[in-house]
């Protein structure tokens, strides 16, 4: 009788159970896409031309989000953002001709094959121009100061912890016809690269930097590439640092921030302005970037004390570093609630260790995934 009782009362909860479970986005295929789970990461896998693979991006990360209309909602609110949405949504249709063709491509195909305006695809691909809010803190180590012989490449991303922002959150593998393979962590309905890695081990993220904390006292440029996109054709585009330099060189932004870069050789931080572009190298084997500049040229001010608690790894005699001393020192950083994203890339061998959910994330154990293996995948 007891057993049976038991029994009854599991049947009787077991709804409950899985209701109160967070929701996130269902496992699907769509035309040559496919979403997954790698432990429990969503990892959402296109192919084919830009049309093709913005629809499988619509329907699988757009249309089968938990909610993303709740998520833009409450995420105006909590930025204080309601009533002005308007003006910025009006902003990032003005960057719209600035968007690269084939991406443009793919979020049209994205706003229909979701049934979403575009206006908010839009919107969230310019969210880093347009919008402030990401604070972000990242390590490179060099191979010679690294445990593993190859550099580590270590980030907390830190942005505004939105109800909802961590049931958007997915890896999404892109596999562009004529294109680098690349791998984007990133939050639906964002098609462009926070933070990500190619098929050549070269990763980059983005630490925000305000325009008005440029000595060079930059204005924001209507005519250049949006930031997210622009990092993303780093990835399309370009299979080391010294590519990727020359790649920004060339090419015109909008405003002001730093990417953190890392191949298989090492990394750097760049410092972007809408015209700029200033290098930082690492000193004694450790590269550290927070949200200002500090290159003699962009610099207003030194003073952070993220940048400070990470300084001590560039000492001379500081010990060597191993992936979980990097996630170690990355929860020195944390920002409670708001460092939503903690990860570590290892660009020889192509991985990377993800954690992600309510905040502080360098308290979760991180995911470790094979991102090589996805990219060599027919």
């Amino acid at each position: 009788m007891k057993r049976f009782a038991s029994l009854f009362i599991l049947l009787a909860f077991a709804p409950l159970a899985r209701a109160q479970e967070p929701k996130t986005f269902p496992a699907a295929k769509h035309g040559g896409g496919e979403l997954k789970y790698v432990g429990k990461v969503p990892v959402l896998v296109v192919k084919g031309k830009p049309a093709e693979m913005g629809e499988q991006f619509g329907k699988l990360a757009v249309a089968n989000a938990p909610d993303i209309t709740g998520l833009h909602k409450q995420f105006l609110e909590d930025a204080g953002q309601t009533k002005f949405y308007p003006f910025l949504e009006g902003m990032a249709k003005k960057l719209r001709p600035n968007f690269p063709p084939h991406i443009l491509t793919e979020l049209e195909a994205a706003a229909k094959a979701s049934g979403r305006d575009e206006g908010l695809l839009l919107f969230a691909n310019t969210v880093a121009d347009i919008t402030s809010g990401m604070g972000c803190s990242t390590v490179i180590v060099e191979k010679d100061r690294s445990t593993t012989g190859g550099p580590i490449f270590g980030r907390n991303f830190d942005w505004m912890p939105t109800k909802g922002i961590t049931e958007h959150t997915l890896v999404v593998v892109y596999k562009g016809e004529g294109k680098r393979a690349f791998a984007a962590v990133t939050v639906a309905p964002i098609a462009g690269v926070i933070s990500g890695m190619n098929d050549a081990g070269l990763c980059v993220t983005i630490n925000e930097i305000s325009i008005k904390k440029s000595k060079d006292k930059p204005e924001f440029n209507w005519k250049g590439t949006p930031l997210l996109l622009t990092f993303r054709r780093v990835l399309e585009e370009c299979g080391s640092v010294a590519e990727a330099e020359k790649f920004l060189r060339d090419n015109a932004r909008t405003t002001t921030c730093c990417m953190t870069i890392c191949d298989k050789s090492g990394g750097a931080v760049f410092e972007l302005t809408p015209d700029k572009v200033a290098v930082r190298r690492h000193v004694n084997g450790v590269c550290c970037c927070t949200n200002h500049f500090r290159t003699d040229a962009l610099s207003v001010t030194d003073k952070c004390a993220r940048y400070d608690a990470l300084a001590p790894l560039q000492n001379k005699d500081a010990p060597k570093l191993g992936v979980k001393e990097v996630f170690a020192e990355l929860g020195k950083v944390e920002q409670g609630k708001h460092t939503l994203q903690c990860m570590v890339f290892e660009p020889a061998d192509r991985v990377l260790h993800l954690a992600y959910g309510t905040g502080p994330a360098t308290k979760i154990a991180p995911v470790k995934l094979e991102l090589g293996k996805m990219f060599d995948a027919k």
